[in-house]
């Protein structure tokens, strides 16, 4: 059959697919993406990266058709489907949960690139849990699309091994990028050879569901945790997100760079969690953390990059308000909320 496709969704990969299917003779793709305000964080973190979509410069070189749109879900999109004469869709970075109506359409050519190697790391924020559970594999896989969350059968997967030795989460970003070009090659080939699209079921049961975090409100730093799982934490929140964040004479700060300082064998109270005890000729400051002794490099407050020593001083703890160690552990953010918070940056 001649293959005539609807992409859903707005990241670099976008690009890449919208590129591959010009490449290899498709008919010029659909393309249904959220509307500006649902990119505005992905805007101002990926892109100094090189990470973030340039659809509409394809648009504007003739390379798709873009609508924006609140919802794929809606019937101004299905009314799009018909025009177009799509019969074949794929979810790239979508930001919206695709409802039986849509999947129901397109009879069982519906796909997702979702970021992780199927069935292990299902749902989001994979990068950062990645660092929290010192996984130093990233895996992708393009499934079919259905209602449950990331349960569809697989067609093709990548995996890549990160080798650095404290990675942070663009380093993961980054191999991420590597391994879709991988998949989204390998789909268009087997789409463009009219072979057997492949189908390998997933096994549910070694599966493992992550929900998306939010750095302004996950990403709070409990400093009574051993002081290995406090870097861990701090550098899961890095670049490109804003930091784990913490605070400081009621100035909320966030952590961008830190080490633990394995020369400094001293063992300290529980009680001392949290205090300034050093400010270093260097201007990094050295803080009790986990009982053990933690150098924090780089920090920011309202956006702005600072020495820790130019701001934090002995004598003062820092400080992780109880109330909010919990709902760290218990918000579980939309795209829609975070971008929400976004508008100050596009004013």
């Amino acid at each position: 059959m001649e293959y005539r496709f609807v992409v859903f969704g707005k990241i670099i990969h976008t690009d890449f697919f919208i590129k591959l299917l010009n490449e290899y003779g498709f008919q010029k793709p659909l393309v249904i993406v959220s509307l500006d305000e649902e990119y505005y964080r992905d805007e101002r973190l990926l892109k100094p990266y090189g990470l973030y979509s340039h659809v509409e410069e394809l648009t504007e070189d003739g390379l798709c058709y873009l609508y924006k749109m609140a919802t794929v879900n809606s019937d101004e999109a299905t009314a799009l489907f018909d025009q177009y004469n799509v019969n074949v869709a794929i979810s790239i970075n979508c930001r919206n949960i695709i409802k039986k109506k849509v999947i129901d359409y397109f009879d069982g050519l519906i796909f997702n690139l979702h970021d992780s190697y199927l069935p292990n790391e299902r749902g989001g924020a994979l990068n950062t849990w990645r660092i929290l559970n010192g996984i130093n594999e990233v895996g992708n896989t393009l499934h079919y699309l259905e209602e449950g969350i990331d349960t569809g059968s697989v067609v093709t997967q990548a995996k890549t091994t990160i080798t650095k030795q404290q990675p942070e989460t663009i380093d993961y970003l980054m191999a991420e990028k590597i391994n879709c070009e991988k998949v989204l090659l390998e789909f268009i080939n087997i789409m463009k050879s009219n072979k057997r699209i492949p189908a390998i079921n997933q096994d549910n049961d070694k599966s493992y569901y992550y929900p998306r975090l939010y750095t302004e409100v996950n990403g709070i730093v409990n400093w009574d945790w051993d002081i290995c799982s406090i870097e861990k934490f701090i550098r899961s929140f890095s670049s490109p997100y804003p930091g784990a964040y913490t605070y400081f004479c009621e100035k909320k700060i966030h952590i961008l760079k830190c080490r633990i300082e394995v020369e400094n064998k001293n063992t300290f109270h529980p009680f001392a969690n949290g205090k300034i005890v050093t400010v270093l000729d260097n201007n990094h400051v050295r803080v009790i953390a986990g009982c053990k002794s933690l150098i924090i490099e780089k920090i920011s407050i309202d956006g702005n990059v600072l020495l820790p020593g130019s701001v934090l001083s002995i004598k003062h703890n820092l400080f992780s308000p109880e109330d909010k160690l919990i709902d760290a552990k218990t918000y579980v953010p939309s795209t829609l909320s975070m971008n929400k918070s976004e508008k100050k940056y596009n004013e």
